[in-house]
């Protein structure tokens, strides 16, 4: 059981941390609400780098929990506490967390790109947290959001870029919804380690000074955590955000070459 006591102690951890202690008491309120009175609790949706901060906890506390979307290239997810009268949270999802689509013109739809979806999203003066992940295709996009901001959304989203569009209300349990998957090109590169830098400058074609000073501008992310140390190795699933440029996930260590370089696998986001 989660007491004052024990919420203090977790809270020490994070006290030169004001965003993060600010996100884990929240959570940890609705995580006792959850063990005191057997109600549904739900997060916002939380990125990667805010999902390993706040999983770790609950995992060493051993609550239970369930993460939606389940589509497997979402990477935003909001953690809920199911209590025991609901057997299924398939069943009662959609009261919480919905997909909306958004559809452009046919003769149009080419020309919308996923950047001008999201910043169409983003333009309503809507908070991040309310909002999942966005995919786009040839003909329409998707926004993944919590249903109590829906109404909002098809009332105020009318145009995409200078578009107008009409949108539709998808389950998230939806077999079209279940389908979505984001747009990737495998490539193979070699750098001399799997160091960001040395990655980061052989995919885009930079010197080791440029990728420094954009890394420490703060244009590097990691899994959403913004990283400054451009030593850092990437793993397997790593996902490279580099401000500017784009972002990919890094698969892995394919080889040594004779010269002892590497050949790295990236999945390079469209």
């Amino acid at each position: 059981m989660i007491t004052k006591e024990l919420k203090s102690k977790i809270l020490e951890r994070f006290n030169d941390l004001k965003d993060d202690k600010i996100l884990v008491s929240n959570i940890l309120d609705k995580a006792y609400r959850f063990e005191k009175g057997d109600k549904l609790e739900y997060t916002n949706f939380l990125n990667l780098n805010e999902q390993s901060k706040i999983l770790s906890i609950l995992n060493e506390l051993k609550l239970s929990y369930e993460l939606y979307p389940k589509n497997s290239d979402t990477t935003k997810k909001v953690i809920f506490f199911k209590p025991s009268y609901i057997e299924n949270m398939e069943d009662t999802i959609d009261g919480y967390i919905s997909c909306i689509k958004i559809i452009p013109p046919p003769k149009y739809a080419m020309k919308v790109k996923h950047k001008d979806y999201m910043g169409s999203i983003y333009n309503l003066g809507i908070k991040r947290e309310v909002i999942g992940d966005i995919f786009a295709n040839e003909q329409c996009g998707y926004v993944f959001c919590l249903t109590s901001i829906v109404d909002y959304i098809q009332n105020n989203l009318t145009y995409v870029s200078s578009y107008e569009v009409k949108t539709e209300i998808l389950s998230i349990t939806s077999s079209e919804v279940k389908s979505l998957k984001t747009d990737t090109i495998l490539k193979e590169y070699i750098a001399p380690s799997n160091r960001v830098d040395a990655c980061l400058s052989t995919i885009y074609n930079l010197s080791r000074n440029e990728v420094k000073a954009k890394i420490l501008k703060g244009d590097l992310y990691i899994n959403d955590k913004n990283i400054f140390f451009q030593d850092t190795k990437l793993e397997i699933g790593d996902i490279v955000s580099f401000r500017g440029l784009g972002k990919f996930k890094f698969t892995g260590i394919i080889r040594t070459t004779k010269s002892d370089n590497l050949v790295i696998q990236i999945e390079q986001y469209m």
